[in-house]
């Protein structure tokens, strides 16, 4: 089969999971901000704990536009994921689930020099449910939305060891929230509901230097700043006097209006690294993010026991490949890739930091003929603590990618 036609099916398959498949982030950490992160890189970066700084010529590393010139391919990239949440507090635990879309993109290289990409990953989702009984009654709170990222990137090798990049970032999403008190003697009770709409774009630049040396070994330097985001929201939002009714048509009665537009910032975020391989075999990246939360707020929503820090993330990777060209035994093409990292998310919740850790591994298969690839990652990590009104979470993510592979432009000497 064609690339042409992996790519339309491919596109069919992404409209068919964004609009049947697609679940929020059952986290109930998804409440604040923006939503929960999903996207944080390709399956292959993901099992090498997220780090970015790498670059070959078979996969587009979406995380870092600058890596586009090291593709020799034009690379089609999909990815799903499935997470498995277990959420535990003082008195109980309980397993949740989710299952969407990671990503979907585009490269294409553009004779020796030049690069260019284009794709669309989820970048924060909510879909939670939260319940909280007392004496007096019971507390609901729901969420659904998130939003998104179409980004159009390009690359070009200065010299032979630096290249530059620089991609534009459009966002789009919604939050739908409903919040309400049941109470245990009183007939009637109020419901909340509030609605944001909200667009924005941004810019993001990178570099990466690799400088060669002996026996095929490599040294990579990488640098990326994204800048911040400027969303336009406008939001809606009404109190409603709920009675219920016999027949179960509860009669509402609307207490309050309010309709407005506001912008919220997405906070710039700036990453760096260092990795050191050999070419075609292995290497090991370390890498440092940082984001500025510290003045992030979103005015729709800003309870007193939130506050917001500046959130860093630390990551380590890297892969191994017994020997990329065996011909004979299959299991020595596979490339082993393991990592690990440590997040402080920037959010502040009851006088608590919430921190984020994890390890990672996984796999990708290559093609039995060509340059295409199956990946698998997965990730084993813990989020939050049990402390001050807080839950933690224990999770398990399975990441499924599809890499396909093929040369475009390549005028035919044999007719």
């Amino acid at each position: 089969m064609k690339i042409f036609n992996r790519f339309v099916f491919a596109i069919l398959l992404l409209l068919s999971l964004q609009t049947q498949a697609q679940d929020g982030s059952p986290s109930p950490y998804s409440f604040y901000g923006l939503g929960d992160t999903s996207f944080r890189g390709t399956t292959e970066n993901l099992a090498m704990g997220g780090i970015r700084i790498y670059a070959d010529s078979i996969h587009y590393n979406i995380n870092n536009p600058a890596a586009l010139p090291h593709l020799k391919f034009v690379n089609l990239n999909l990815g799903l994921a499935n997470n498995f949440i277990n959420m535990s507090d003082q008195s109980q635990n309980q397993w949740f689930s989710s299952h969407n879309m990671s990503y979907f993109s585009l490269g294409l290289p553009i004779g020796k020099k030049v690069g260019i990409g284009f794709g669309l990953v989820p970048v924060n989702s909510s879909g939670f449910q939260i319940f909280e009984e007392d004496e007096l009654g019971t507390y609901t709170y729901k969420g659904d939305g998130g939003n998104s990222r179409i980004f159009l990137a390009g690359a070009y090798q200065i010299t032979k060891e630096l290249s530059l990049g620089l991609e534009y970032q459009y966002y789009f999403g919604f939050l739908d929230h409903e919040n309400y008190w049941i109470p245990e003697d009183l007939y009637t009770y109020t419901k909340e509901n509030s609605d944001v709409d909200f667009t924005g774009n941004s810019f993001k630049f990178s570099s990466l230097y690799s400088y060669q040396l002996k026996n095929q070994h490599y040294l990579n330097i990488f640098a990326d700043y994204r800048m911040t985001a400027q969303l336009k929201a406008h939001y809606k939002s009404h109190t409603q006097l709920i009675t219920p009714t016999p027949t179960g048509n509860d009669h509402a009665e609307i207490l309050t209006r309010s309709d407005k537009d506001a912008n919220i910032d997405f906070p710039a975020s700036f990453n760096t690294g260092i990795g050191y391989g050999k070419k075609n075999q292995w290497f090991l990246g370390v890498e440092y993010n940082m984001q500025s939360m510290q003045n992030f707020r979103n005015p729709f929503f800003d309870p007193p026991y939130v506050q917001y820090e500046n959130a860093s993330t630390f990551r380590i990777g890297g892969f191994y490949t017994p020997q990329h060209n065996s011909i004979t035994k299959y299991w020595k093409r596979i490339t082993y890739r393991a990592g690990g990292y440590y997040k402080n998310t920037g959010m502040i919740l009851y006088d608590t930091a919430i921190t984020d850790f994890g390890i990672t591994f996984g796999l990708s298969l290559p093609a039995i003929k060509g340059v295409s690839n199956l990946n698998i990652g997965f990730e084993l990590g813990q989020r939050g603590k049990i402390t001050n009104r807080l839950i933690k979470e224990q999770y398990i993510n399975l990441h499924i990618g599809i890499s396909l592979n093929d040369r475009w432009f390549i005028k035919r000497k044999i007719n």
